[in-house]
């Protein structure tokens, strides 16, 4: 099906030209029916070359979406609609999610992308990864998917997730309390302090409720340093954030990749709307 949607462009050529010849060769016939014939190969052999060969390379182009590291805002199987044209009036701008030719150092055959834009051009980036303490020992978010396993609703231990916030630990979306954790690490009562992951840019610690989970690694480097963007370049992150090849993994991002912003989630039906 996705092979239909999007064919290549020496695919949409021959049938265009196919159909062209089919009108041309059916108008020579006197038949009322062949004429029909011909009048709907003509209409399939503009509506073909329309879509394909103008509107979907430079207007909007469905996406289908493969993978989770866009979790929760995008699910695998999703189909979006991508406007390829907005990025021709104006920049990509802080929070916009957009789809890209991947970087050779990422996918050497230059697959589509879909991250968020997290700094522009200037921007100083840092992330700081969180972490959990009870009674002064740390446990990170792998030793808190095995420790709270119980609360996850999947069976598959790496795709549980963990979300730290201030007050609360989330895992796969459930509630557990400080109380919980303490005594999942066998140690009821214990003193328990959560320390979120966080992003700042600029200085200034960004709200992402979006996100499925705070990142468990520190970037740039474990020393609390920062990364500046530079001139022309993008620093992009999917939103499931421990499990996401993004800017964190093969570098920053080159501003002449972007191919459009995800614009409209049109599959599954139960899902449609706008993408933010």
């Amino acid at each position: 099906m996705d092979t239909l949607a999007n064919p290549s462009w020496p695919v949409v050529l021959i049938a265009v030209f196919v159909l062209a010849l089919a009108r041309l060769t059916l108008r020579q016939l006197k038949h009322p029916i062949a004429k029909q014939v011909a009048e709907i190969a003509e209409s399939l052999a503009v509506a073909i070359f329309l879509v394909f060969l103008i509107i979907r390379p430079f207007v909007v182009q469905a996406y289908f979406i493969p993978s989770g590291s866009m979790r929760p805002t995008l699910l695998e199987g999703d189909r979006i609609l991508v406007n390829k044209f907005i990025y021709r009036f104006r920049e990509p701008r802080r929070g916009d999610i957009i789809v890209f030719k991947s970087p050779l150092s990422a996918n050497k055959d230059e697959k589509d992308f879909i991250k968020r834009v997290i700094g522009l051009p200037g921007d100083k980036i840092k992330l700081l990864p969180g972490y959990v303490t009870v009674d002064g020992q740390v446990y990170q978010h792998p030793e808190l998917r095995t420790a709270l396993i119980d609360f996850a609703s999947r069976g598959n231990q790496r795709d549980v997730q963990v979300k730290l916030t201030r007050h609360m630990v989330y895992v796969d979306g459930k509630e557990v309390t400080k109380a919980d954790i303490g005594i999942a690490a066998g140690r009821p009562g214990a003193n328990v302090i959560i320390h979120p992951g966080s992003v700042y840019r600029n200085g200034k610690l960004l709200k992402e409720s979006y996100v499925a989970e705070d990142p468990d690694q520190p970037y740039p480097d474990a020393n609390g340093g920062t990364k500046q963007v530079p001139k022309g370049s993008l620093f992009v992150m999917g939103d499931n954030r421990n499990q996401s090849s993004d800017s964190r993994v093969w570098g920053l991002l080159d501003r002449q990749r972007v191919e459009g912003e995800a614009m409209f989630l049109f599959w599954p039906v139960n899902r449609i709307r706008w993408v933010r």
